[in-house]
């Protein structure tokens, strides 16, 4: 629903194409945000603080470059996902006891992000800016669209870019998640016809991406799991497990494997969708397998033990939260 028209300057900011939806009411009415009267990212901050995305703070610094840690919590909660609760972190850089790491751990096993690995050990670098080309690709993730994303031709990303002449400063690894935003009205070029795609992202700029391009795909349903996170739909399935000792190895939408990346039909579920299973928890559709066919998914193990005592196990519920 179209409440008014997205003001001009907001166009400058690429979101042209993406209607303003109205934010679900709670007992909030206003924010307590002294920093944001007349800015012009001010009803899409007003939006997430009504749905509980962003929290009560005297200031929310429009302005300021939004943090990869800052970015991430404010995607998992905009999508309505209640982030884990346990305490431990797959990253070296972000503590098991830090406000981050319940996210980051969350944002991980959904394949919203994967982190760089040096040596033996995964880093996420919480406090690194975001630019613009790297946002783009953890919308579409966070939406669940990078199986459709993976279907984009590459001689189409290509010559979408080449009409923009900073188009070949895009990174390989983001330029179809940028180019499916483009096509999807989520990102345009800026007023002077470029993509910037190495310009840092400000708050104000993640939240009206957060507003517009994730609260609108909220399931707006009753149904929730026992954690109040949302779902579309409930199958029933069984499955298998599986495990790799070379952690070279990548999944079909060439994430890199560990716990939470499972193999399913696409015919079945859409890869790149969000899924809780039973007994597993939160989980992301990022592979396929000859065996792997109808109701059938195979969740990675870290351990080849793991997955041997897994077995085959039937009438398991998987909830798909997209």
């Amino acid at each position: 629903m179209k409440k008014r028209m997205i003001l001009a300057s907001l166009v400058a900011f690429m979101l042209i194409g993406t209607p303003v939806v109205e934010a679900e009411t709670t007992h909030m009415n206003e924010t307590p945000y002294v920093d944001i009267s007349g800015h012009w990212a001010e009803q899409q901050i007003n939006q997430l603080y009504i749905a509980n995305v962003i929290g009560q703070n005297e200031y929310f610094r429009p302005d300021d470059n939004v943090t990869l840690g800052e970015l991430l919590t404010m995607f998992v909660n905009a999508k309505g996902i209640e982030p884990l609760g346990n305490k431990q972190s797959s990253f070296a850089d972000v503590p098991a006891n830090s406000w981050l790491s319940s996210y980051a751990e969350t944002a991980y096993r959904l394949g919203i992000v994967h982190g760089q690995k040096q040596g033996n050990y995964l880093y996420l670098h919480p406090d690194a800016p975001v630019k613009r080309a790297e946002l783009a690709s953890i919308l579409v993730r966070t939406m669940g669209d990078s199986g459709v994303v993976n279907n984009l031709k590459w001689s189409t990303t290509i010559q979408t870019l080449n009409q923009y002449a900073d188009g070949s400063n895009v990174n390989e690894k983001e330029q179809r998640p940028l180019v499916y935003a483009m096509q999807n009205g989520l990102m345009s070029a800026y007023e002077d016809g470029t993509l910037k795609p190495n310009k840092y992202m400000t708050r104000a700029e993640a939240a009206t991406y957060a507003a517009l391009g994730l609260l609108p795909g909220k399931p707006k349903t009753t149904k929730a799991l026992a954690n109040g996170t949302p779902f579309r739909q409930e199958l029933t399935v069984q499955t298998t497990a599986y495990s790799y000792t070379n952690d070279k190895i990548l999944s079909y939408l060439e994430y890199p494997l560990r716990e939470g990346v499972v193999a399913v039909d696409p015919n079945v579920i859409p890869l790149g969708k969000h899924l809780y299973i039973d007994g597993y928890g939160y989980a992301v559709a990022a592979d396929i397998g000859g065996a792997v066919k109808q109701r059938h998914v195979d969740l990675y193990l870290p351990t080849l033990n793991e997955a041997e005592n897994h077995g085959l196990q039937k009438g398991v519920k998987v909830y798909v939260l997209d």
